[in-house]
């Protein structure tokens, strides 16, 4: 019986708990993107890390250790030629980390994060039971306490200048669209994406729906004028993608310029809207305008451009192929159309991309060769620039690797054992990598 009143206070005294505050603040002058370091040589590589908890983190780890390991044409760690990484929640985990301390913090994330026991509620807990009626079995607090505590301390967005480059993508719940940590994200919110913690910009990219309550920003959208120009222009373009009109109207809802005057915004785990991060390059390159997503230092210094997608998708196990046609049970049920929703998304988001890649290098090429010519170096070839893709995902992996990981969960927390194995296997898909082979010759 005490068991049940206790159950029972909890859960009446969810519903009083104070709102999380805003994790964001105005803007107080121009705004200023996160730069990160420049990247060597006129190759360069822009990275996707997907989500997956400590099993997309681990994996990923490896990916990036074995960059820095492998030298380029120029004799430079591979390492050093990323311009960019965009990642969404156990991929931004890491990223982060990488965009703080560089190279050397491949070597200590490890024990920053994948050594550690995270334990988070679940819904055997009547904590958690409490908390899942107020949004999320852990608040938001919670996780990013744990994020500070553990792993980022107090550092800000605009400390990331160890690394490269680095987008963190969480899900906006209200307008169905990507949210990005970029100061051109902020610039719909009047906010200043450089005085964000690191630690609260994780937590919103990883805030897995019903596992953890959304994280909030506020919309300083009445001291802005009017909507960004950018968002009348993609409206009146009916060839442009409708992830991206969504997200123009996303804005103008930002800046009070509708009637949904979104005064906050609630962020989710980047994997809800896109599970690679591909979309917030999308939004970036219709609303940014040429050359974005790559920096104008980056798009005329470069010659050859290799995007780069790190999919450690998650395969759930559905026993119902092997037991019967009419062997399906309620947990697949529930969880099967939400695997299949998610993994056609990502790829959806990828060959979107893959598609547009063409005429981007159209374009590219065209503004470079439009500059004035002060702007350009000798002996330069302004039409000399080379765009590609490929993706990697768990199955370049052994078949001895894949059989055993391939189901690894994605949980915050994982056996060394495993984590020890995703590492090795994310080192040993970079070094049989046809496109990598192909990107360090000359």
């Amino acid at each position: 019986m005490r068991g049940l009143v206790l159950a029972l206070s909890l859960l009446v005294s969810a519903c009083a708990t104070t709102p999380a505050a805003p994790i964001n603040a105005p803007l107080g002058g121009l705004g200023a993107d996160v730069e990160g370091r420049a990247p060597v040589g006129d190759d360069l590589i822009v990275l996707a890390l997907s989500g997956g908890g400590a099993r997309a983190a681990s994996f990923h780890l490896g990916v990036l250790q074995a960059l820095r390991d492998t030298p380029g044409r120029d004799g430079r760690p591979l390492s050093e030629h990323i311009a960019l990484i965009t990642s969404v929640s156990g991929g931004s985990v890491l990223a982060a980390y990488y965009g703080l301390h560089g190279d050397a913090g491949l070597d200590t994330f490890d024990a920053a994060y994948l050594g550690r026991e995270w334990r988070v509620r679940g819904p055997s807990s009547p904590f958690g039971i409490a908390g899942a009626l107020r949004g999320g079995m852990n608040g938001p607090q919670q996780l990013r306490a744990w994020l500070a505590e553990n792993i980022y301390g107090g550092a800000t967005m605009g400390d990331m200048r160890a690394g490269p480059r680095v987008i963190l993508n969480a899900t906006d719940l209200y307008n169905s669209t990507p949210f990005a940590f970029t100061q051109f994200f902020f610039d719909g919110l009047c906010s200043d994406v450089r005085q964000v913690r690191v630690a609260d910009a994780v937590a919103a990219s990883m805030a897995v729906p019903v596992a953890f309550r959304p994280v909030v920003m506020e919309s300083y959208g009445g001291r802005c004028a009017g909507p960004p120009a950018w968002t009348m222009r993609v409206l009146a373009d009916r060839g442009a993608g409708e992830n991206v009109h969504q997200t123009a109207h996303a804005f103008q809802n930002y800046r009070g310029d509708t009637p949904a005057a979104q005064r906050f915004v609630h962020l989710v785990d980047g994997g809800v809207a896109d599970n690679l991060g591909m979309l917030s390059l999308q939004v970036l390159r219709a609303g940014a305008g040429l050359p974005s997503p790559l920096t104008v230092r980056e798009a005329l210094q470069a010659r050859r451009v290799l995007f780069l997608v790190v999919n450690a998708e998650y395969i759930r196990p559905r026993t119902f192929q092997q037991n019967g046609a009419d062997a399906i049970g309620a947990y697949e049920m529930m969880y099967s159309p939400v695997d299949v929703a998610t993994d056609v998304a990502k790829r959806a988001s990828v060959d979107v991309w893959r598609a547009q890649l063409p005429e981007y290098q159209r374009a590219l090429r065209e503004w470079r060769c439009g500059l004035p010519q002060d702007v350009l170096r000798a002996n330069w070839r302004c039409d000399d620039v080379t765009l590609s893709m490929d993706v990697i995902t768990f199955r370049d992996m052994t078949p001895g690797e894949y059989e055993t990981l391939f189901d690894t969960p994605t949980d915050v927390s994982l056996p060394r054992e495993t984590v020890d194995a995703l590492t090795r296997a994310g080192r040993g898909v970079v070094a049989r990598n046809a496109a990598l082979a192909a990107f360090r010759e000359n």
